[in-house]
């Protein structure tokens, strides 16, 4: 019995140890951080690890300068036109569709992303945390 409680006693200090490296060097989030990502956001590393439909939220002159590759035009102006393409593409592989707009502040893509759940409430729709300046970075 006094052996099962000293392996006890190690694998505690072993969790201690290891608990307190991650968060010395930030190897994980704090538990008392505030969470870094908003509701319906995706940081870019995980909307890259998964294939998704890339929607460009941007004004047209900034998507035909630039955009990411496959990224698909949506002018939230013309709602419609952009929803039918976007379902074009959404219903032949049904796959995650990703917001981005210019920046962080912008606010489109995350506009765009809240209506595009109330018209395709079975598609799963994020919008990219950091917009277009995440891409570019």
């Amino acid at each position: 019995m006094p052996s099962l409680f000293k392996e006890f006693l190690i694998i505690i200090a072993l969790t201690l140890i290891g608990s307190a490296y991650s968060l010395v060097h930030e190897l994980a989030p704090r538990p008392w951080a505030e969470p870094t990502l908003a509701a319906g956001e995706i940081q870019l590393a995980d909307a890259q690890a998964i294939d998704v439909i890339w929607l460009d939220a941007r004004p047209i002159q900034e998507y035909e300068t630039e955009h990411i590759p496959d990224a698909l035009f949506f002018d939230e102006g013309d709602w419609d036109s952009g929803l039918m393409t976007l379902m074009d593409a959404w219903l032949t592989q049904p796959r995650p569709i990703v917001v981005y707009c210019g920046s962080e502040s912008c606010g489109t893509s995350q506009r765009v992303a809240e209506r595009l759940r109330t018209a395709l409430p079975d598609a799963e729709i994020y919008s990219l945390k950091g917009g277009w300046d995440a891409w570019q970075q």
